[in-house]
């Protein structure tokens, strides 16, 4: 039978296609199929059915299904190119519906050429129908109508058998129905006039039919395609130079040496070996065809310094880069770091250069849009993803759609914690095994999840992904509609980068907000002005922070396991940050142990060879970053340093056939350089045990920076600091608490919000830090914008005045939330009177015109309990600020004489046991080796909270009386842990139950 079948729907349709594109090549390769088609609204599978097909030996035939607008009527028709430049017809033509969401046949005739073939697939009137192929037939000859709508014998119009197909065997149209309820949110079936066909059917199908032309046209269309799509050329922009006849070497070299120039201007070191290096950078630049890539990453890292933001001092291993350094592009000096520009760029491994940027998160989209702008809207574009069904919200999304109970569900969801995927859990649970053969529906809903899982279900942006291209992007991809006002890619990164085209990461960087906000506030309130950039790097109180692991706040420093490491190390020196970032990583951390154990001189460290001293002295002996393996590889045995990376690259995946291959010739270029080889094949064991462990150092010293930024200013000037750190996690209840609690910890009090005071950000005020009117629930952006633009003419003088000046635009709701926080406190009224007569003082406000605010009188009444103001506070902020649960305890307090967290200091760690009040804030229980419980718990009063520990035989008693959030009575005793202290809970006494 001749019938081949062009129209399958993949997933990548998000219309409820089970399709994806290794099954369809699987189907194909067990069928002996020559040809393939993928039919899709849009082109996001296209490059990777194309490989997969040329991979099998298959012809792919690549086509979409479309809606145009032809004579004002919208229909669909479908379309597939015969070669490459029908292949960018297509291109265009999906990007025009892709941005505008709209295509008139009309107004595009140049893209029906003969290199294309248009499908009709609608019912249309024969008067329409006719229309349609007068105006097609001027451009293209190859005009079919599908026969699927009967119209078989219709003329001029060539027949074609032609049904869609969304999944591979009949049984799966259940499955299918079931994803595109969920697609079209709907619990309804969407079905009733879209019956489809399996793969599997389509044979039998087509043998009842009697029109052999119909069949036979498909088969011709197949034949007569033949797309050709060069993958593997790299296709890179060029640079805007600023002068005629200057080459983009030429100008890349000038401004590279003017640079260096300024760059070593005030430092002591050997010019001829930065010299050399530079040149040896150019050369190797301009061989692999990237100085027009370095001239436009300059150029807009030049236009954000240019406008004052702050720009990361490096990322990845682009900080290995003299070049980069020398244009500013970087702030990490190559040479002093003893970075190897061949981990960045080699000319042995040719791969696209990677200059990964961060930026202050608040600045990204800008330096974006001047990039967009200045090489144009059509050659910039950001990257689209996909977003696919995972298994929890998968099975979550189709039991809704097929009304399973919740019970269910919870069952299901509970056994597929234990599984990666939930095809492993059909396949291994005998459990759900059991389910699915005693109940109908909740097999329906198991393996319709089954089928739909890893399926696309929505189209997302690349976080940082910038394409930039010589030409129009439709040379090279269909594009679509964007953010920020630009085109966005419909082929996702793999398959960009399978085309050659350039991606540049534009990422946000919350941290450099932070540092940048941070100085701006020191220059205007302090008058005092920091280049962050040349902050000394040996700033003792820093050191003492570092080593005191107070490092909330501090960039990657933050976490537990890192504080130890802090801690352990004793940090003193920039090059231990370094250290500590590249540690501190999956892999690398199982060296920690041996690290510290010679950097504190309980072990001894003997060295097979000179090479290996002189390489690892630094980190006590253990290779941490992959530039020392590459300095290893290239001064033992002898590899330049572009061999020795390929060689890392390739050794750290552990292939059998490769290490030995590799040992062979590593004992080879030894022994040339007289080794011996039993110590040969020590270094090469030594080199292969830490291949895949190594960290990209070059990343480390780049981050390292920011690290340090960041502890220096809290260090230095820890206000303004916390000011700026608070204010940025403030729709985060838990993270604003911590970060409060780290200030009161530094002795820094927040204070409650003040209605003729605060800000729209955390405020320093009278050495004290004052919380924002926008950190308040309820009162955004623009409301705090009208409150502030009203107090500018005058401060609010009382309660009264607040109101009637501020009634037109403030409810009940947020003046509510302003007197719950405290904000109206200093009218010297009770919480409670001014809650209580709050409408009356907004009528008053609203048609007391003629009355003098004076005139408003007040008594004052008792406030609320403690109680009440507690819950108050806590629901306009989502935590207590100013009044807390130990308050009602004030009296308990003072006669029994008792600790707070917040009078707790290291001198404790002296004492015997004692007693302390506070609130149980949080409680984890963990299982010990020896199978019993223990918890660590979180104990704090209105300024502090410090960890704790209650050990399995404590906790076996106090287990059932351990209620959050209740204020305890405890008997503890005080240890040091490191630097920090820690309370061990012996006795608890909940006094909020008694």
């Amino acid at each position: 039978m001749n019938y081949i079948n062009l129209y399958n729907e993949t997933h990548y349709s998000m219309n409820g296609s089970l399709l994806k594109i290794e099954d369809l090549i699987d189907y194909a390769v067990l069928k002996k199929n020559s040809f393939l088609a993928i039919t899709d609204n849009k082109l996001h599978g296209a490059i990777k059915f194309y490989k997969a097909c040329i991979k099998n030996n298959i012809k792919p035939l690549i086509g979409i299904n479309t809606k145009v607008v032809f004579n004002e009527m919208t229909i669909k028709i479908l379309v597939y190119p015969l070669n490459y430049q029908g292949y960018l017809n297509l291109l265009s033509i999906s990007s025009i519906n892709g941005v505008s969401g709209e295509f008139i046949v009309e107004n595009n005739y140049n893209l029906f050429t003969d290199n294309i073939i248009i499908v009709d697939d609608n019912k249309l009137d024969d008067e329409i129908l006719i229309k349609l192929y007068e105006v097609l037939s001027k451009s293209t000859p190859h005009l079919y109508l599908a026969y699927s709508n009967q119209r078989n014998q219709y003329k001029p119009y060539e027949p074609i058998a032609f049904l869609k197909t969304r999944y591979i065997v009949d049984e799966d149209i259940e499955y299918s129905k079931t994803l595109e309820k969920i697609l079209a949110n709907q619990t309804d079936s969407l079905f009733s006039k879209n019956l489809f066909n399996s793969l599997s059917s389509l044979d039998g199908y087509f043998q009842t039919i009697n029109n052999q032309e119909a069949i036979s046209n498909s088969l011709k269309i197949a034949n007569l395609i033949n797309l050709q799509i060069n993958l593997g050329e790299v296709f890179l922009p060029k640079a805007i130079l600023p002068k005629k006849g200057v080459s983009s070497k030429e100008y890349l070299d000038a401004l590279a040496y003017k640079g260096l120039e300024l760059r070593i201007k005030n430092k002591k070191v050997n010019k001829r070996e930065y010299l050399n290096r530079l040149k040896y950078e150019l050369d190797i630049i301009d061989e692999m065809g990237y100085n027009d890539y370095f001239l436009i990453v300059y150029d807009f890292v030049k236009y954000a310094k240019n406008k004052g933001y702050l720009v990361g001092p490096g990322r990845g291993s682009a900080a290995a880069s003299l070049v980069s350094y020398c244009l500013g592009i970087t702030s990490v000096d190559s040479i002093e770091y003893e970075l190897v520009f061949e981990r960045f760029l080699n000319p042995q491994r040719v791969t696209m250069p990677d200059i990964d940027l961060d930026f202050p998160d608040d600045k990204r989209d800008e330096i974006i849009e001047y990039v967009r702008d200045k090489y144009g809207n059509d050659k910039v574009a950001t990257i689209c993803t996909f977003g696919t069904f995972k298994s929890k919200s998968c099975l979550r999304d189709t039991a809704r759609v097929e009304n399973v109970s919740q019970v269910m569900l919870d069952e299901v969801l509970k056994e597929n914690k234990n599984y990666a995927t939930i095809k492993e859990m059909v396949e291994n649970s005998k459990y759900i095994n059991n389910i699915i053969t005693v109940d109908k529906n909740a097999a329906k809903f198991i393996l319709s999840a089954k089928k739909i899982e890893g399926l696309a279900r929505h189209i997302g942006t690349h976080a940082a992904g910038i394409i930039l291209t010589q030409n129009k992007m439709t040379e090279y991809t269909p594009v679509q509609a964007g953010l920020l006002d630009m085109i966005q890619t419909q082929y996702e990164q793999s398959d960009l980068e399978e085309l050659g085209l350039l991606k540049i990461d534009f990422l946000g960087l919350r941290n450099l907000t932070i540092i940048d906000k941070t100085l701006k506030l020191l220059k205007k309130y302090e008058k005092i002005t920091i280049n962050i950039y040349d902050v000394p790097l040996d700033d003792k109180l820093t050191y003492k922070l570092l080593r005191e692991t107070n490092t909330t706040g501090v960039f990657q420093l933050e976490s537990p396991g890192m504080r130890n490491l802090l801690r352990q190390m004793e940090v003193n020196c920039f090059e231990d940050i370094v250290t500590a970032l590249a540690l501190f990583r999956p892999g690398p951390m199982e060296n920690i142990p041996e690290y510290l154990n010679v950097r504190n001189k309980t072990k001894e460290i003997t060295y097979l060879n000179k090479v290996l001293e002189e390489t690892l002295k630094k980190t006590n002996g253990i290779i941490i970053y992959q530039e020392q393996i590459l300095t290893i590889l290239n001064k033992y045995a002898g590899y330049s340093l572009g061999e020795a990376d390929v060689v890392r690259r390739a050794v750290s995946k552990k292939k059998r056939d490769i290490l030995d291959q590799e040992r062979a010739r590593f004992l080879m270029k030894s022994k040339v350089l007289k080794r011996e080889e039993k110590e040969a094949n020590e270094i090469y064991d030594y080199i292969v045990k830490f291949a895949n462990y190594g960290f990209n150092r070059a990343h480390s010293v780049a981050y390292a920076y920011v690290s340090y930024w960041t502890a220096y200013l809290k260090a230095n000037f820890p206000k303004y600091y916390l000011s700026v750190l608070i204010s940025s996690v403030l729709g985060s209840e838990k993270q604003t608490k911590d970060y409060i609690f780290e200030a009161n910890k530094l002795k820094i009090r927040v204070k409650s919000p003040n209605i003729n005071t605060s800000a729209y950000n955390v405020i320093v005020y009278k050495d004290e830090l004052l919380f924002p009117l926008l950190g308040i629930k309820n009162v955004g952006l623009s409301t705090v914008k009208k409150i502030i633009e009203e107090r500018s003419k005058n401060k609010f003088k009382s309660y009264i005045d607040f109101i009637s000046r501020t009634h037109s635009f403030l409810n009940k709701r947020i003046y509510e939330a302003l007197i719950a926080v405290g904000a109206l406190d200093e009218f010297n009224l009770t919480k409670k009177v001014m809650i209580e007569k709050l409408e009356e003082a907004i009528n008053f406000s609203t048609y007391g015109n003629y009355i003098k605010n004076e005139d408003f009188v007040i008594e004052n009444i008792t406030e609320y309990s403690i109680d009440e103001l507690i819950e108050l506070e806590k629901t306009a902020l989502g935590f207590n600020l100013s009044i807390h649960h130990l308050r009602k305890f004030d009296e308990y307090i003072n006669t029994h004489q008792l600790q707070k967290v917040s009078d707790i200091d290291e001198s404790y760690t002296k004492k015997p046991p004692f007693r302390i009040i506070g609130v149980l804030s949080l409680v984890k229980v963990i299982t010990t080796k020896n199978d019993k419980k223990m918890a660590f718990v979180e104990i704090e009063d209105e300024f502090m909270k410090l960890s704790g520990v209650i050990f399995t035989d404590t906790y076996q008693e106090l287990k059932d009386l351990l209620i959050l959030n209740n204020v305890y009575l405890f008997q503890i005793r005080v240890e040091l842990r490191g630097e920090n202290l820690q309370l061990v809970v012996m006795k608890a006494h909940n006094l909020t139950l008694s």
